[in-house]
């Protein structure tokens, strides 16, 4: 697939990304709801998904931030709350005979943000910031756009510019054809004021466009864009509410298989962005010419300085590929595609993923001979650790349970007479000795470990060895992708279980810890929720998923967005109960961006081991805080 336009991707800041998803889903009240970044911004409910203007991109890093947050504010906010999709769905079909449907579209688009803005101003002020910023951003963007379409004699596309200005306080001198236009503009901005509904939009929209001379060309310039939704049946059109007649010539047929290549989302290419004719290759306007059965679609007459321009689909566009095989991959290496049910559970940036599990094989006698070693090593850390929590498990055995109903006479005999219904007895018979959790150890088994195995393999096995001997089960499970492998229609992840649940206890298990290796790339997303959905089959009480990894996600098509995807797994995964914690391994002393991705991804449950000459000191610690927490 071509990805030429990428770039507009490539600059997203992950962090960033994560801060407004959850903006995003705190002001929706929707869990699930997904931020993606387009050329402009929509609310698109039938995906359950906002997106935010590449419009920002180019602003610097204080300011962007502000004009991202006005975008999430009107679509997870106010589109969400505040607008009526009917009423949108039965203003988009009355204007599909309209001699200037595109500058209808933008109109009603515009009309609707400033309504809905003054809306969520009144029930949130905090917002006034951000929208204060856009507002200074736009004004500007907006006078420059006017001088420019006027200039070009553009008169719809400057008069959209000019309807912004004047709802915003900062109306722009009209002259010529257009200054016809100044009494309509402020009507517009005082019916505006009053409009508290989407159909109060509706209305002064198909007022104004009645305005609108048949002879004056359509709208050129794309600005905003409003989704409808589809799950919603349009309301029979009024012949009288727009009384405009279908432009000369024959309506086109579209044949079946153009018709099954129809997408959701309009992107003309002409776009705000573009200051003159000569920025773009060749410009596509699909919203003029004749007229077709599509909505939207359509031709329009060859210009010159058009050339070509190819608008291809980024990584933020809807995708088909949903249909997948689900077939449970088995020990012998049988792939497991994430199907469509799957997708939610797996993620976006997973549906093409293919789960293959490897078992370990006999150990050698290097295999033993290393793992002796290593448990040697080792030993002087375990058996004070193993102690200590043994010790704790005691003093609670013996320590009295008081105020209960039945036992053992205590010693305050007076609450007979002080209490109601008193309880005068305790108990002195402890809990179960054995620890009511389980862990699993994920283990990153990417190309980039290959200077930090064999240390990392000495701090699994003290974690091993300690749990062993507390009797707790677990799994130790190496993951990776094949790079060589993967491509577009499927990417290969391997998990080698080196240490199963069920043979964790066993005596002579120890040694296959050994055959973990580095191998390629990792996949950080997909493999939390692979091994949470294992732990949650699990009895116990309690789940802990610790993930051992030495830097930022890396797969294929994963670069970009892996650390959201890493962070919205270890998300999901924590709500339902399972214990997530990531374990860095640096390379030296960490540097400040590696210790934020960590607490970006994982908050205050990760740890940062600065050499990996330190991993034993480092994991003693954490796993007596964690196994002190379930005695």
């Amino acid at each position: 697939m071509l990805k030429f336009l990428n770039f507009a991707e490539n600059r997203k800041d992950p962090f960033l990304h994560m801060k407004l998803t959850d903006l995003a889903r705190t002001l929706s009240q929707n869990a699930d709801l997904d931020v993606k970044f387009a050329f402009h911004s929509y609310y698109k409910k039938e995906d359950n998904k906002i997106t935010i203007s590449h419009y920002w991109n180019d602003i610097l890093d204080k300011e962007r931030e502000d004009g991202m947050k006005s975008d999430v504010y009107l679509r997870a906010f106010g589109n969400v709350h505040f607008t009526d999709y009917a009423a949108v769905s039965s203003f988009l079909h009355s204007i599909t005979d309209s001699k200037h449907p595109f500058f209808g579209k933008q109109v009603f688009a515009i009309l609707e943000d400033l309504r809905i803005e003054r809306i969520s101003l009144e029930h949130r002020p905090g917002m006034n910031h951000a929208f204060q910023e856009r507002k200074k951003f736009l004004q500007k963007h907006f006078r420059e756009r006017f001088s420019t379409h006027q200039s070009k004699e553009e008169r719809l596309d400057a008069l959209f510019c000019a309807i912004y200005l004047q709802m915003k306080e900062k109306p722009v001198f009209l002259s010529g054809e257009l200054s016809s236009f100044k009494p309509f503009l402020r009507i517009l901005g005082q019916e505006l004021q009053k409009a508290e509904h989407t159909s109060d939009i509706k209305k002064i929209t198909v007022k104004f466009l009645n305005e609108i001379e048949d002879n004056v060309q359509d709208m050129k310039a794309s600005y905003f864009t409003i989704q409808e939704d589809s799950d919603i049946r349009s309301p029979e059109v009024n012949a009288d509410e727009i009384v405009k007649e279908l432009p000369v010539g024959t309506k086109k047929e579209i044949s079946e298989k153009e018709d099954k290549e129809v997408h959701d989302e309009q992107l003309p290419t002409w776009h705000e962005e573009q200051e003159h004719d000569g920025d773009n290759f060749m410009q596509y306007d699909l919203e003029e010419g004749s007229a077709t059965d599509l909505i939207g679609e359509g031709e329009r007459k060859e210009e010159s300085g058009d050339q070509a321009f190819i608008s291809v689909q980024g990584a933020s566009m809807q995708s088909t590929g949903t249909n997948f095989e689900g077939n449970e991959a088995n020990e012998s290496g049988n792939d497991s595609k994430v199907s469509a049910a799957e997708q939610d559970e797996f993620g976006e940036a997973n549906r093409n993923a293919v789960d293959r599990k490897q078992k370990p094989t006999r150990p050698t006698q290097e295999h033993l001979q290393a793992y002796r070693i290593a448990k040697s090593a080792v030993q002087s850390i375990r058996k004070p650790l193993q102690q200590s929590i043994q010790k704790t498990i005691e003093q609670k055995q013996i320590a009295p349970r008081n105020d209960l109903h039945y036992g053992r006479l205590g010693k305050k005999i007076l609450r007979v007479v002080t209490d109601e219904n008193p309880r005068l007895f305790y108990k002195k018979n402890a809990p179960s000795k054995k620890l009511n959790a389980t862990f699993s150890l994920l283990v990153d088994c990417s190309a980039s470990m290959f200077n930090k195995m064999n240390e990392t393999k000495e701090g699994i096995v003290l974690f091993h060895e300690t749990l062993k001997a507390l009797q707790i089960k677990h799994t130790i499970t190496g993951f990776w992708e094949d790079a060589f492998e993967a491509d577009e229609k499927q990417q290969p992840n391997y998990f080698f279980e080196v240490i199963s649940h069920d043979s964790s206890l066993l005596p002579d298990s120890g040694p296959s810890i050994m055959q973990l290796e580095p191998e390629e790339d990792n996949r950080d997303g997909y493999a939390i929720r692979k091994a949470a959905r294992k732990l949650l089959e699990k009895p116990e009480k309690h789940k802990i998923l610790l993930v051992f990894t030495d830097g930022e996600p890396s797969a294929f098509d994963y670069s970009e967005n892996g650390i959201v995807d890493t962070y919205e797994a270890v998300l999901k995964v924590r709500k339902k109960g399972i214990e997530v914690i990531g374990v860095f391994l640096a390379s030296g002393e960490p540097q400040e961006k590696e210790i934020e991705t960590m607490q970006n991804i994982y908050g205050r449950n990760s740890l940062v081991i600065p050499t990996v000459e330190d991993i034993p000191a480092y994991i003693t610690p954490l796993l007596k805080r964690l196994l002190l927490r379930f005695v």
